[in-house]
């Protein structure tokens, strides 16, 4: 019905239905009528509604991320699948879950911490120092005000450290720890042989008429491959902004705008050691906080290591972990006392006891990066990238809503939308839905050119978002239909088909048979190897890694077969190779892993991955009892 529309919405057919559209607007109001689209309850947890506007957002992101994460190919029918909507709504009821509870704990991070977490993130760091640049294209690029994304910061690291919580709180078991030392080191001896489908093959025969029963059997085999050829136009931010040429007016103005980005305040990297009081504490309290403080900053003015004095005596969980290490930072950014006191200092110094609400800190001043700048002409081209960019950005939006439009109104030609916003139509080689070279290896652009629009209507394709920022249309050029392929072009293709499945059948028969000879106790598998004419080998101290010759069929199944008395095979074991050959294998010898060779640090790498593993299992848990506990209602139906 859409179709018929948009090809038929032309003269007076046009207004009637722009009239019949209209009586909504007329009997109800512009405003209820979009108040009700923007208000779509989609669940409900404990009374708290959630909207379609917020869960459509979070789906588009979880898409974007998807498709970059697999290059484009997916499926886009995924998407819209119950499953993958369902999730995704279970993911974001999750997420208020434990964000109510963060809130009725009161759990928080101070903005010291923040400003630490964020000066010591790589991702906003620039050979190792905080960059406002990057720091403020992350909040752009995240669509949020600064309050926004740093609340966002505050929570994820809150979750952390109550995932953190929950790892710390696994008890070591160093009897589970042995165990699977002992497992990890486990060395076995055995005899093998490989059974191959060759030895089988002079065995089979296979005629003409048996090529033309698969050919009749199998037709669907062997068709070619459904294609098409189709012409595209994309529109992308980076070919907007390498279209604008800016004059040096228009780059001055831009320049002294956004002069703090080229400007370097001077920075200072100190250590500290923060010993916490709480804010109803006494005088007695107080005094002995800040007598413990004079303590330990004359300690480390004695020669003690602060980072030691640091690691066991802060209470500062994020940086106490480095030392006490807060970074570069730039003043105004700690609290008001303790940016005082560090930009007064000199380099080396370390203070005596700061006051602040956070506690009592001893201060190291180890570095002071005086403040620096970059001239106009210095950061030139710089600059016109970044006006470049930033004009495109909006031109980007309006072009992006045109092309919709275009494409939309002119559905049968893509010329229109070309002409208006000088874009290029460029046309693809044939490619099927496996897909083919350059866009069309794109799982977007190739599900779009198969869907009934394109191919069966001959209309537009719907604009795609191929990658970010990078919008494309197309239409059909040209459709090839999956053709029957000749019984001569295939033949050779389903003689050698045969040839493996009737010579693999013989050597799975045989197999069973040796494995039936071998736990019977009449032969040996070294009997069995001569008599066959295959040879046998002996593989000793095997481990589970260590195989470097051996396929992983093979040691996965030595390692979960029984060993053998001695001078028998009878619990011989058998496995199918990925190229359809049989190893059959006999254990002779097992030998436990000496958990006492294992050095210290492979051992901590066991409990920790251990720990963690429980830990995130007990997160889980807790996620899922937040989620039992809830009143939680989901309009399925309106997803």
């Amino acid at each position: 019905m859409l179709t018929t529309i948009r090809e038929k919405a032309q003269g007076w057919i046009a207004w009637v239905i722009v009239i019949i559209i209209s009586v909504p607007f007329a009997l109800w109001g512009i405003n209820e009528y979009f108040s009700a689209q923007e208000k779509v309850v989609i669940a409900e947890i404990n009374g708290d509604e959630l909207y379609s506007q917020e869960f459509q957002e979070v789906v588009r992101k979880q898409r974007s991320a998807l498709r970059q994460q697999f290059g484009g190919n997916i499926d886009n029918k995924i998407f819209e699948t119950k499953a993958f909507k369902l999730r995704v709504l279970n993911e974001m009821i999750t997420q208020r879950l434990v964000s109510a509870d963060i809130q009725n704990h009161t759990y928080q991070i101070g903005d010291e911490q923040l400003a630490i977490y964020l000066r010591s993130n790589p991702a906003f760091q620039i050979d190792g120092t905080f960059s406002p640049e990057l720091y403020a294209q992350a909040v752009r690029r995240n669509g949020l005000s600064l309050p926004e994304f740093e609340n966002r910061i505050r929570l994820g690291n809150i979750v952390a450290q109550i995932e953190q919580g929950f790892t710390r709180s696994v008890i070591e078991n160093d009897a589970v720890v042995e165990d699977l030392l002992r497992l990890q080191e486990e060395k076995r001896d055995f005899a093998l042989m490989i059974l191959t489908n060759e030895r089988f093959i002079d065995q089979v025969e296979i005629s003409n008429e048996d090529i033309r029963n698969y050919y009749d059997s199998h037709k669907e085999s062997f068709m070619t491959p459904e294609e098409v050829r189709v012409e595209y136009i994309s529109l992308s931010l980076q070919d907007v902004a390498s279209q604008i040429k800016p004059d040096e007016k228009a780059l001055l103005a831009f320049y002294d705008e956004s002069k703090d980005q080229y400007i370097q305040a001077e920075q200072r990297q100190a250590q500290h050691i923060l010993l916490a009081v709480a804010a109803d504490a006494d005088e007695a309290e107080v005094a002995r906080v800040n007598e413990l403080a004079s303590d330990l900053a004359q300690q480390a003015r004695d020669g003690k290591d602060f980072s030691e004095l640091a690691k066991t005596y802060s209470v500062d969980s994020i940086s106490s972990e480095n030392g006490g290490d807060l970074g570069y930072f730039e003043k105004g950014v700690m609290d008001k006392a303790f940016d005082e006191k560090v930009f007064n200092m000199q380099k080396g110094e370390i203070s005596e006891p700061v006051k602040t609400r956070f506690g009592f800190h001893i201060i190291k001043l180890n570095d002071i990066k005086p403040e620096t700048g970059k001239s106009f002409d210095q950061v030139k081209e710089k600059i016109t990238n970044e006006y470049a960019l930033t004009e495109a950005t909006l031109r980007y939006g309006q072009m992006a809503e045109e092309l919709q439009n275009l494409v939309f109104e002119q559905p049968t030609t893509l010329q229109p939308a070309a002409d208006a916003l000088g874009l290029k139509i460029v046309s693809t080689d044939w490619f099927s839905r496996a897909g083919g070279d350059g866009i069309a290896q794109k799982g977007p652009f190739i599900n779009s050119a198969f869907t009934e629009d394109v191919l069966l209507e001959g209309l537009n394709s719907e604009v795609l978002e191929i990658a970010d920022d990078t919008l494309v249309a197309l239409r059909l050029l040209d459709h090839r239909e999956p053709q029957q392929k000749p019984l001569n072009n295939v033949s050779d293709d389903i003689k050698q088909i045969l040839l493996s499945q009737r010579s693999n059948k013989l050597a799975s028969k045989e197999a069973d048979e040796i494995i039936k000879a071998l736990r019977s106790g009449s032969k040996t598998l070294a009997q069995i190897a001569e008599q066959n004419g295959v040879q046998m080998t002996v593989h000793e101290g095997i481990g589970r890694s260590d195989g470097v010759d051996l396929s992983p069929e093979i040691l996965s199944a030595v390692f979960r077969s029984a060993v053998n008395s001695q001078d028998s095979d009878k619990e011989a074991g058998s496995a199918q190779l990925e190229n359809g050959d049989f190893a059959i294998f006999s254990i002779s010898k097992v030998k436990s892993g000496n958990a006492e060779d294992i050095s210290d640090d492979v051992r901590d790498q066991i409990r920790s991955i251990i720990q963690q593993r429980r830990g995130e299992a007990l997160f889980s848990d807790f996620e899922r009892g937040l989620y039992e506990l809830a009143d939680i209602v989901i309009y399925e139906d309106k997803l």
